[in-house]
């Protein structure tokens, strides 16, 4: 994950980097933020609470910003 690449908030405050994702099974959107640390986006699905962790790897990834997870059931 190149962290760049990530879509951010524009509140009042500092903007927090997140990651698109659909909740496919449980028909939900949500995000997930990238951590303190900046080794990863953290989150989990709005209906069932399935957690989800993206690692951050400068040396590989993808320039997607949106993703499907398929909450395990």
């Amino acid at each position: 994950m190149n962290g760049g690449n990530a879509h951010s908030s524009s509140g009042q405050g500092s903007k927090r980097l997140f990651l698109g994702v659909q909740f496919v099974n449980c028909g939900a959107y949500g995000r997930l933020y990238k951590n303190r640390e900046g080794t990863a986006y953290v989150g989990g699905c709005p209906k069932c609470g399935s957690k989800v962790s993206i690692r951050i790897d400068p040396g590989a990834g993808t320039s997607a910003r949106f993703f499907k997870y398929y909450c395990p059931m």
